[in-house]
């Protein structure tokens, strides 16, 4: 493996923006699995709770559910709250190379964090269980819990920059 857990881990742990997480989602993905693609957005909005985030096949947006990620910011401590960001763009993001099918993103998703994080992060049990396994334990505020529709898309700054060179 071209990561060594800890050290992997420990960058992810100390990360401080999304665009530091989909830097390691990226290189996590290219070593695993081979594979890799630039020019994606990170939107954030108030979805339903029954969806974490959403990327359209073709598209070149990630959009986050906003009211989950605040809740999460909220409640958890840095390197829980990296791990569930972490875990939510490597899903997007698979699904962004063309993998549509839930249950091989899932199985992806799954093998990529254990290869790079190994079973003792949290990401690892977000990933093997479901982002259910972390929300049922923090609990959802009542008023996140009756939001139902899509609300404006905030999109987040110097998300990825890979690309930037070519408008130079």
């Amino acid at each position: 493996m071209l990561y060594m857990k800890p050290k992997f881990a420990s960058k992810l742990d100390g990360c401080a923006d999304y665009a530091c997480i989909f830097g390691l989602v990226k290189a996590a993905v290219e070593a695993v699995l081979g594979s890799r693609r630039a020019g994606l957005s990170l939107g954030l909005a108030d979805l339903p709770l029954s969806v974490g985030a959403l990327h359209q096949l073709g598209s070149n947006f990630i959009i986050m559910n906003r009211i989950l990620l605040n809740h999460v910011l909220d409640a958890c401590d840095r390197r829980l709250a990296n791990a569930y960001i972490f875990h939510v763009l490597l899903h997007e993001y698979v699904h962004s190379l063309g993998v549509a099918d839930e249950r091989e993103t899932d199985g992806l998703v799954l093998g990529v964090t254990e290869a790079v994080l190994g079973r003792d992060h949290p990401a690892y049990a977000i990933a093997a269980h479901g982002i259910e396994s972390l929300i049922s334990r923090i609990g959802v505020p009542a008023a996140a819990a009756a939001h139902q529709r899509m609300g404006t898309i905030s999109v987040i700054d110097d998300f990825e920059t890979e690309n930037l060179n070519y408008f130079g």
